[in-house]
């Protein structure tokens, strides 16, 4: 018997038993939800639905139901779509020990990265954590801000300016800023160019090669094999690791191909800094102001117990690569597009940037009101991830709310009973666009409804990081390096602006969801044609 036909024997067992457990009586079923469209993938297919953003049903479950719902698994297992404020809070801050993530996701991650921040809970990702938040501190941003510059001036010069000589052209700023993320994290990540920035010539090597076939290979993989997460949560990862050079599919050998080449480059990287500070290259080393040798740095003065090992070091290594890679890139296409569409703000954002000098340091970019309120509202209406974000109850728990809603048997719930390996989705785009939350506008781009990074007329208080939406998520998994994010998109809005104007094509362009990330898409290719006029 093939080992595909006992992994599926297994699988059907084990959800087989428990969905006939879990039919017969659910605590959430007294929670409202939509009728699911199958029995064996419940809403799973219309939740991860690649196209649009974020997509029609996530819009109905917003609009038709209360801010937590009733979902459907696989097999009828209950799940729970939430973005309720308490319940959040609950969720990510005042519990989060209790809602960790889910074992599937962790190991997943393992998978792909190695042991590190985003495939760990409770003590284990508290160590990282403690370890990696120094690199992203405002003091090391600082350092930081003359390198953003290098790299977005190197995106004016060498990648638009040769296209846009007299007249208006159209460009595709999807690649350009594609290459721009890229090099923007190889500069500040690790030290190290990814890409000479010329017109025609993108000689970039094999590691960043690897890195952007990182997560198309595994959504295509997820996609082919959409049991995958049942599998990862039913074997340890060790076996997993083993099994990937058995199971015969074509989808998940090139996935592996592309981990460990990526995982091998990053332990070299982490070899040679940390040789530098072994054979007393001090001077060297302080110099460096790459998040990678800050994190080596603070690994080797870190306290009795906290010390990470080498192949920890690699995993956090390939972590902030990978994580900042993509999303910067999302975020910067998203910016661009919303400006080249809104013209009027194009303009007034223009204004106050030729207002300032060329080369701005950290507290006057900081200070800048209309381009933090262009930046917050981006990020608020287009999240770069994937609109929810994955916890799953450690223990039976309750779900404290602070809107009521109404049970199915018709009375009134201000709590939930939430059992044990229940599945509970953080509804990031939902959080972010509730009209009880923001207002009858909440779905409108508007940047003048922020002030000192507050926006005006909001007054329920969500748990997230950055200007009370959940973007980054909140409490001890929020993101680390939502500072560095903004600060990326700031100097690259601030470079480019001061140069070209940004219009629209009339061309469709669909966000697309290409793993857990958002791109821009025309016609099936990933594509941004923005026309672009030299000033």
């Amino acid at each position: 018997m093939s080992p595909i036909i006992v992994i599926l024997v297994l699988l059907i067992l084990f959800y087989g038993t428990r969905a006939i457990r879990r039919t017969v009586f659910s605590a959430l079923d007294n929670v409202p939800g939509p009728p699911r469209k199958s029995i064996i993938t419940g809403h799973l297919t219309q939740l991860h639905n690649p196209e649009g953003y974020p997509g029609a049903f996530q819009q109905e479950l917003e609009q038709k139901y209360g801010q937590v719902v009733k979902l459907d698994g696989l097999f009828g297992d209950r799940q729970l779509f939430v973005f309720d404020p308490a319940a959040l809070e609950s969720i990510l801050v005042k519990d989060r020990d209790t809602y960790g993530l889910p074992s599937w996701n962790t190991s997943l991650n393992t998978l792909i990265l190695g042991k590190g921040i985003l495939s760990t809970n409770g003590d284990d990702h508290r160590r990282y954590r403690k370890i990696m938040v120094p690199a992203f501190s405002t003091a090391n941003l600082r350092g930081m801000i003359p390198l953003f510059y290098e790299v977005a001036q190197r995106t004016r010069d060498g990648l638009i300016s040769p296209h846009v000589i007299s007249t208006r052209q159209k460009v595709d700023m999807n690649a350009i800023l594609c290459r721009t993320s890229l090099e923007l994290i190889g500069q500040t990540g690790i030290g190290y160019s990814f890409d000479p920035m010329l017109p025609e010539q993108e000689h970039i090597n094999h590691y960043a090669q690897a890195l952007r076939r990182l997560m198309p290979a595994a959504f295509k993989l997820q996609l082919g094999f959409p049991f995958l997460p049942v599998l990862i949560k039913l074997f340890p990862t060790s076996f997993l690791q083993l099994m990937c050079n058995l199971i015969p599919l074509p989808a998940l050998h090139n996935l592996r191909k592309v981990v460990d080449f990526l995982d091998a480059t990053a332990a070299e990287l982490v070899k040679e800094r940390k040789a530098e500070m072994e054979r007393g290259a001090q001077d060297l080393a302080e110099d460096r102001s790459d998040i990678m040798s800050i994190l080596v740095k603070a690994n080797t003065n870190a306290e009795r117990g906290m010390h990470l090992t080498d192949q920890e070091l690699v995993a956090c290594t390939s972590m902030i690569i990978f994580a900042a890679t993509d999303t910067t890139s999302s975020s910067m296409n998203r910016m661009f597009h919303v400006l080249a569409e809104h013209p009027e703000v194009q303009e007034k954002l223009r204004a106050e940037i030729l207002a300032t000098s060329e080369l701005l340091d950290h507290d006057s970019l900081v200070a800048l009101p209309y381009l933090d309120g262009v930046v917050r509202e981006i990020l608020r209406l287009y999240p770069p991830i994937a609109p929810v974000d994955y916890r799953q109850a450690a223990v039976d728990s309750v779900l404290p709310l602070s809107t009521p809603l109404t049970g199915v048997d018709g009375k009134v719930l201000d709590s939930i009973l939430v059992p044990k390996g229940t599945t509970v989705y953080v509804g990031i785009s939902a959080a972010n666009h509730s009209t009880q939350i923001w207002g009858e506008d909440a779905l409108d781009f508007k940047p003048e409804r922020w002030t000192n990074g507050k926006a005006a007329g909001v007054t329920t208080k969500l748990c997230g990081v950055y200007g009370n939406t959940m973007t980054f998520i909140g409490g001890g998994r929020s993101c680390i390096g939502f500072k560095f994010a903004q600060l990326e998109m700031k100097v690259v809005a601030c470079v480019l602006l001061r140069a070209f104007r940004f219009s629209a094509t009339g061309i469709h362009v669909q966000w697309r969801n290409t793993g857990i990330m958002f791109t821009p898409h025309v016609d099936n290719r990933s594509e941004l044609p923005v026309l672009v006029e030299r000033l």
